[in-house]
């Protein structure tokens, strides 16, 4: 139900090409490119790196400055779950997208946090395999805002 969902809703994104009978891919192979699809693979399968003990997105650990706004929060939390939890927190799409925000609807906003959670725990799973490392998503239910990705270890 969701990927008609989705096409309907890209053939309105797209209401000036003939797209009848498209799939999701025909739409990647009329529209998209080879230089966006690898872009988009650092959202889908980033970078995840380990700090003092924890484990952060790549976004969030970028220079010496990062690394210190990270061991101050270190004295300010009483656990290490708590740092990475803070840091590790993305609100799907605003997160990741500073134009089009509203090209989608909340339910595809939630399909797309499902979709990155789940390569996001088995990328997890890959680069760290003697660790338990939980990716949880959070409703709007919940957060009272758009889905939430939070990344943190067990």
């Amino acid at each position: 139900m969701r990927d008609e969902l989705l096409i309907d809703h890209l053939k309105e994104f797209h209401a000036k090409a003939d797209t009848s009978n498209f799939n999701v891919l025909d739409f990647v192979s009329a529209f998209g490119s080879p230089l966006e699809a690898l872009a988009y693979s650092y959202l889908f399968w980033p970078d995840f790196i380990e700090f003092e003990g924890m484990i952060f997105h790549q976004s969030c650990i970028e220079d010496e400055e990062d690394r210190s706004r990270i061991r101050v929060a270190l004295s300010e939390f009483s656990t290490r779950k708590e740092v990475e939890q803070s840091f590790n927190q993305f609100m799907i799409p605003d997160a990741f997208f500073s134009a089009g925000l509203s090209t989608t609807t909340e339910e595809e906003n939630v399909y797309l946090a499902e979709r990155i959670a789940e390569m996001w725990e088995a990328r997890l799973a890959r680069l760290f395999p003697n660790k338990k490392c939980v990716v949880e998503l959070q409703l709007p239910e919940e957060t009272k805002e758009g889905p939430t990705i939070v990344v943190y270890q067990a």
